[in-house]
């Protein structure tokens, strides 16, 4: 596999760009105070991984990703550029509007991004 493929429940996707996005999540225990001073009560860190599908891709593959917007959950294998290595993580799929286009006889989309954003949290 490149790095611009990803499997979700071991199906194999190729997307044509990735973003990463790692936040730390805080407990209620966060805020600032009456001084200004910030507090910070971090729970974890999820990850997000966004896939942009931006060339052309024929009917039946773009059904088998729109396929992923069905999942509650998934197992995400995918490479992860912070740790510099492929890791597995539970995900749950979240999507654009895809917009459906005629090119001659042929059905195709313009630009969109699936987004799998992390269940749980990882220690920081």
């Amino acid at each position: 596999m490149n790095r611009s493929q990803f499997k979700a429940d071991n199906v194999t996707f190729t997307a044509d760009a990735i973003s990463y996005e790692y936040s730390q999540l805080d407990g209620e225990n966060a805020g600032r105070s009456d001084d200004g001073t910030m507090y910070r009560d971090v729970i974890g860190l999820t990850n997000k991984v966004s896939y942009d599908f931006n060339s052309f891709r024929d009917e039946d593959e773009l059904s088998s990703i729109l396929k992923l917007l069905e999942k509650t959950s998934c197992s995400l294998y995918y490479y992860d550029l912070k740790e510099k290595d492929w890791i597995t993580k539970n995900m749950y799929v979240v999507g654009d509007a895809v917009q459906a286009k005629m090119v001659g006889d042929t059905l195709t989309s313009e630009s969109f991004q699936i987004r799998f954003i992390q269940m749980n949290v990882d220690d920081v």
